[in-house]
């Protein structure tokens, strides 16, 4: 290795000596990352809301060498970091208390880490022209893009871009889309890759060769590892780094320094195969990693959060998570522990390190925060308890964090777990005394036939029906003065126009009883890997095609006609759209006002 570095510096010296003008730093590669909207309509349609926290998270190791890599200069003696990404400095604290709604500068011309990401939130031709703009100004040697799955055909689109407008760039596809479709069975030795598979797609030939690698698993760790892979193997200049020489690379890299850290896999394209590296490191826990917001800005707002008034938008809203995949096993979730089998999170004792995160993010300019973990910290109420101490103890030697503001999700059968009933009431209070003001359920039906299919945490102790649930659980965190915003999901098993009918009006009931301040209604779409995806036998779901999305599903997140729920018809969906509107009035969220912080 040591010779192969030493050859490797003086081939970027030699470039270095040739080129026509002086970089800022030769060893240094152009690099840019996106995140992939699920949206083709400025009107009527509801973008991927808020921070784009899986993305940031996934770039936060790669970015934290890249930044010690800058700030130190070249070694004196060759390094297997030598040659990195160029993602700029981290942002200084004026620009982040300054910068926050869409980003204005050239990824080309910025020096922070936070320009550094490209994140239309619509796909449409001003966002296209937009992304050929950063292309040709930039010129990137690797273009990540994080992608959910109702993204994907998006994702493919952008791919083809970059290989036009930046000729030689690597395309590196990761984010759910990912995590769902590609699977390694250790016990066999063998890949398990979804036909929805970015994989897949483009190996039958149902898209153009434009990726050349997808990343699935631990995406920090393992995105680390790629990159450094690339940079072993990449030429100086602009000419293209070959995929078969990076898959080469990574054991070499993985092996340098020892330890490899992360779990997942990395797949290669190739013009003859996909070749899939399984990576079993060392697990990697929440606290090992850089906070998420260390390289970027706070950029959504959240109109549920108004205490600051700072503006008509709502607060600048940070995303924190404690656990980024649910305990609990509903068969229609994508962040089941089914499906995200190796969750990444923070142990419920390293509680006051979350509460030392949300303190930076306010001397960053954040004036409040919305827990996006599928459940609370995995609803563990002493957890939660702990948590809400160390933020009373940071609220009383920081007075000036009285305004500050935060909400959470937890769900209906951890509210009413009868065997905690007490330290449920007291940890609702402590929350409540800390800042929460918000707490988002996910409801989904209010039909008892439906909701006996799901496979929510139905907990034995708590046999009632679901609709007395639902209404106890919400009244008893109304009555702890924390408002409550709510899911309301269509198309599960059991599903009629009847069910329909009845959960828009029951939701309507608990509207008028004032248990609800925000509803909204969404549609089932499959996702790779649940369980009522293959319950359905939806095996061959169509993420890639580029066909235009229509009305009424528009009106829906994620909604297209070849992934929605099979039980709903086109009327259905009208149906729904219409009556939710008029029974639910103005607490029925909108395009216009997320159910979650809303990113500009």
């Amino acid at each position: 290795m040591a010779d192969r570095l030493s050859r490797r510096r003086e081939l970027f010296e030699r470039a270095a000596d040739t080129a026509p003008r002086p970089a800022r730093d030769p060893y240094l590669f152009p690099v840019m990352a996106a995140l992939v909207p699920v949206a083709t309509s400025r009107g009527g349609e509801v973008a991927y809301p808020g921070d784009p926290m899986c993305l940031y998270s996934a770039l936060s190791l790669t970015i934290e060498r890249s930044v010690n890599r800058l700030a130190h200069g070249l070694p004196a003696q060759p390094s297997l970091d030598d040659v990195a990404a160029d993602w700029g400095h981290y942002p200084d604290d004026a620009y982040r208390r300054a910068e926050d709604g869409p980003r204005s500068v050239l990824v080309a011309d910025s020096r922070t880490t936070d320009g550094h990401v490209f994140d239309p939130r619509i796909w449409d031709d001003v966002a296209r022209t937009a992304f050929i703009t950063e292309l040709r100004a930039l010129r990137p040697k690797v273009l990540l893009l994080s992608s959910v799955s109702a993204g994907h055909r998006y994702a493919l689109e952008m791919a083809e871009l970059a290989k036009e407008y930046a000729p030689g760039c690597l395309v590196i596809v990761g984010g759910r889309h990912a995590d769902e479709t590609v699977r390694y069975r250790d016990a066999t030795g063998t890949a398990d890759l979804s036909w929805s598979s970015t994989v897949e797609v483009i190996r039958d030939g149902r898209a153009r060769p434009v990726v050349d690698f997808v990343v699935a698993g631990d995406g920090s760790p393992l995105l680390d590892l790629l990159l450094r892979a690339v940079a072993l193997v990449m030429p100086p200049g602009p000419g293209p780094t070959p995929v078969r020489e990076v898959l080469d690379a990574l054991a070499p890299v993985a092996a340098h320094d020892g330890t490899t850290r992360g779990a997942g896999n990395i797949v290669g394209l190739t013009a003859d195969d996909a070749v899939l590296v399984p990576v079993r490191g060392e697990r990697i826990d929440a606290a090992q990693l850089p906070s998420p917001y260390e390289a970027f800005s706070v950029r959504a707002r959240f109109g549920i959060f108004t205490r600051a008034g700072s503006s008509p938008l709502g607060s600048r809203t940070a995303h924190v998570m404690t656990l980024d995949a649910c305990p609990f096993k509903c068969t229609f979730c994508s962040e089941s522990i089914q499906v995200s089998q190796r969750p990444t999170r923070f142990a419920v004792s390293e509680t006051e390190h979350v509460a030392r995160r949300i303190e930076r993010l306010v001397d960053w300019g954040t004036e409040a925060a919305f827990f996006d973990d599928p459940v609370f910290w995995g609803g563990n109420w002493k957890a939660i308890t702990d948590f809400c101490h160390e933020l009373a103890r940071l609220r009383a030697r920081r007075p000036e964090l009285g305004s500050f503001e935060w909400g959470a999700q937890l769900t209906v059968d951890v509210v009413l777990n009868r065997a905690k009933a007490q330290e449920v009431h007291a940890a609702l209070d402590l929350m409540r005394e800390n800042g929460c003001t918000y707490v988002y359920i996910g409801i989904e039906s209010m039909a008892q036939r439906v909701m006996r299919n799901v496979g929510k945490n139905l907990l034995r102790r708590n046999p009632e029906a679901w609709v007395s649930k639902v209404r106890e659980a919400l009244g008893t965190i109304r009555d702890h003065g924390i408002r409550v915003g709510s899911s309301v999901l269509f198309g599960l098993d059991g599903e009629n126009r009847e069910t329909i009918e009845e959960t828009i009006e029951e939701i309507g009931r608990l509207i008028d009883d004032g248990l609800l301040v925000m509803a909204s209604p969404n549609i089932l779409t499959y996702h790779p890997g649940t369980a009522i995806t293959a319950a359905h036998g939806q095996d061959r779901l169509d993420y890639h095609s580029r066909k235009d999305n229509r009305p009424p599903y528009t009106y829906f997140e994620e909604a297209y006609p070849e992934v929605v729920s099979r039980l709903l018809d086109e009327d259905d969906i009208w149906f729904i759209h219409e009556v939710s509107a008029k029974r639910w009035g103005s607490t029925r969220n909108s395009a216009a006002e997320s159910a979650t912080p809303v990113g500009a």
